[in-house]
């Protein structure tokens, strides 16, 4: 077996033909150099030598989720089968470093070369699985949108989850997009618990599932799996990052605003803190403090069109707080007529924060017309906090929500 330099909790990998002829030699192990030796790992860690990734994580989520690559915490490391081909090897790890760094090139970087890895094995559900996760990865760290980024995803997803039906990540990553995407909880829970089920070590199993269950409002079920995955993962911002989300959207406004004080302090460069820290002044009624939030995020993702709203909102802010609202809720009207938003959510939210009743009404009548089901649990919980006695705004918002 190789190992990657990362300390004791490096993750080993092997090449397909070294597991072949580990195969081949009646199940005894095999020294990596070419020389064979008797097994002597505990049975329950021989590893099958197939065509598949034993065992793989590379971090990722969306924000929702946002995750980098930590190696799952185990008393064993993960065992990673690489492509036969050494130079193909060698551009799927390059993508995986890549991916690492968490930022916009480094993430662009990463997607053209785990397409390469694909077109050049097309065989390896590993490289497609990678390809998805960081697909995902650009909606929170890079350039792109929802509408440019999850279609390609879904097709690597498939194809990993088709060539790999035993890789966790592939479920993590079809469950991942079963949710965001595609709006459907009970198969995005079905990936999870088969994601788990096959790798109950992987912190990114566990986070990403508390990802969505926090949006879908089981915040009992977020804190437990989120709290997990810092267990195994301890000092992992993503990780940290959205448990303080999953605190605010549960309705723990103060110790979610603490956390994301003290990330925000330590971590000034990480864009998903900001976002959602702006999301949070929004929902008080800070509006410089939300256009200054998004501002950050704007500069850090080197997003144009973030940058181009934020300055026309710091701009229209000079015309008083009515002009600022009027044009948020332009965009969020335009972002769900795009498809950029899938529900009207956002749009919801932004309506109620900035009290305007008749465009929230009107809002909340055309998700109904669309057959929207929301998750938002925490843009939920805010908008009937602000209006608590109206039982037509309560009652849409169940109907809505499923409640």
């Amino acid at each position: 077996m190789h190992r990657i330099p990362g300390g004791k909790n490096a993750t080993v990998y092997a090449l397909r033909h070294e597991l072949d002829r580990w195969a081949e030699s009646g199940h005894r192990d095999v020294d990596m150099s070419g020389t064979p030796r008797e097994m002597v790992l505990p049975r329950r860690r021989r590893v099958v030598a197939t065509a598949t990734l034993i065992a793989f994580a590379v971090g990722g989520a969306g924000w929702a989720a946002l995750p980098w690559i930590a190696p799952a915490a185990s008393s064993s490391p993960a065992m990673l089968v690489l492509p036969r081909d050494p130079l193909t090897a060698d551009r799927f790890l390059k993508g995986r470093d890549l991916l690492a760094d968490r930022d916009a090139a480094s993430i662009e970087g990463a997607i053209a070369v785990l397409r390469d890895v694909t077109r050049r094995d097309p065989g390896y559900g590993p490289g497609y699985a990678a390809l998805a996760e960081a697909l995902v990865l650009s909606r929170e760290f890079g350039t792109r949108d929802d509408r440019q980024a999850f279609p390609e995803a879904r097709a690597a997803a498939r194809d990993a989850l088709r060539l790999a039906p035993s890789l966790a990540s592939a479920h993590r990553v079809n469950g991942f997009i079963a949710y965001w995407w595609e709006q459907d909880f009970a198969t995005a829970r079905a990936y999870f618990d088969r994601a788990i089920a096959l790798a109950p070590a992987d912190a990114t199993g566990h986070f990403w599932y508390g990802n969505i269950l926090a949006d879908h409002g089981d915040s009992a079920d977020a804190l437990r799996h989120l709290r997990q995955a810092r267990t195994m993962q301890p000092g992992s911002v993503p990780i940290q990052t959205d448990l303080a989300w999953a605190l605010w959207s549960a309705g723990q406004d103060d110790d979610a605003v603490a956390a994301f004080n003290d990330l925000a302090q330590r971590h000034p460069d990480f864009a998903v803190i900001h976002d959602c820290l702006a999301i949070i002044r929004l929902a008080e009624g800070d509006y410089a403090g939300y256009i200054q939030g998004q501002a950050r995020v704007a500069a850090l993702r080197q997003s144009d069109t973030l940058l181009k709203r934020t300055d026309a909102l710091a701009r229209a802010s000079t015309d008083g707080l009515g002009r600022t609202g009027e044009m948020l809720l332009q965009f969020a009207r335009a972002d769900r007529a795009s498809g950029e938003h899938r529900t009207a959510a956002w749009a919801a939210f932004v309506a109620s924060s900035t009290h305007d009743e008749r465009s929230l009404l009107t809002i909340l009548g055309e998700a109904e017309a669309r057959h929207e089901r929301w998750g938002d649990a925490g843009l939920v919980r805010r908008i009937r906090n602000r209006w608590p006695d109206e039982t037509h705004i309560q009652a849409a918002l169940n109907r809505l929500t499923g409640s």
